[in-house]
């Protein structure tokens, strides 16, 4: 009897086996021509590594938020190639000269950006790896006067995303990078999470 029940058990993990590792190389519909990624939700913790020189004083830069729409296209199973477009939202504190306690301020910027991926498995699950170059012009900035000393600049984005398949035409993108960006002759690096959905 103790037989019987260890050959079932036998049988049943190795029949779960086959059907995981089967199941990891059924390719979806996102691995061939366009596709879209759109992250609703970019968490970005930025920090300067310099202070912007403002009209009165300077700005140290903060956290932030993101959403942008990627369209792009494989050219293969693991490499895509895409053009993204978004809307960034950033805090800063500035410190007038005349003052020494710190003010809040907000700036939003308009990235538009290449968008680079390569995918080491072709597979419905798995790591990738992206690039996102491009440049972000200052939309609005709430004191008016910053404007001219933070008016956008260019960014890189180097990052890792796992794909989490959901069905046929969906997935789940979570990703971690590395931004550095600028903000007229201001710089400023850190983190960014992103949670992305692949169509």
């Amino acid at each position: 009897m103790l037989q019987l029940t260890s050959r079932a058990l036998l049988f049943q993990l190795l029949l779960a086996v086959t059907l995981v590792t089967q199941g990891q190389s059924l390719k979806t519909k996102q691995e061939t021509g366009y596709f879209n990624i759109t992250t609703p939700a970019e968490i970005q913790v930025m920090r300067s590594i310099d202070s912007a020189m403002l009209n009165d004083g300077n700005a140290r830069f903060k956290a932030g938020f993101e959403l942008h729409t990627i369209n792009g296209y494989f050219v293969n199973p693991q490499f895509s190639v895409g053009v993204g477009v978004g809307i960034q939202y950033s805090n800063y504190n500035y410190y007038p000269v005349t003052d020494t306690s710190a003010k809040s301020a907000r700036i939003s910027t308009l990235p538009v950006f290449a968008d680079l991926r390569y995918y080491p498995r072709n597979s419905i699950n798995g790591a990738l790896f992206l690039i996102n170059a491009g440049y972000a012009p200052a939309l609005s900035v709430s004191v008016a006067e910053h404007k001219p000393f933070l008016n956008g600049g260019a960014f890189l984005k180097l990052g890792a995303a796992y794909k989490f398949y959901l069905s046929n035409f969906i997935s789940f993108v979570p990703s971690l990078n590395f931004k550095a960006q600028r903000y007229g002759e201001h710089t400023v690096t850190g983190a960014v999470l992103g949670l992305g959905f692949m169509f």
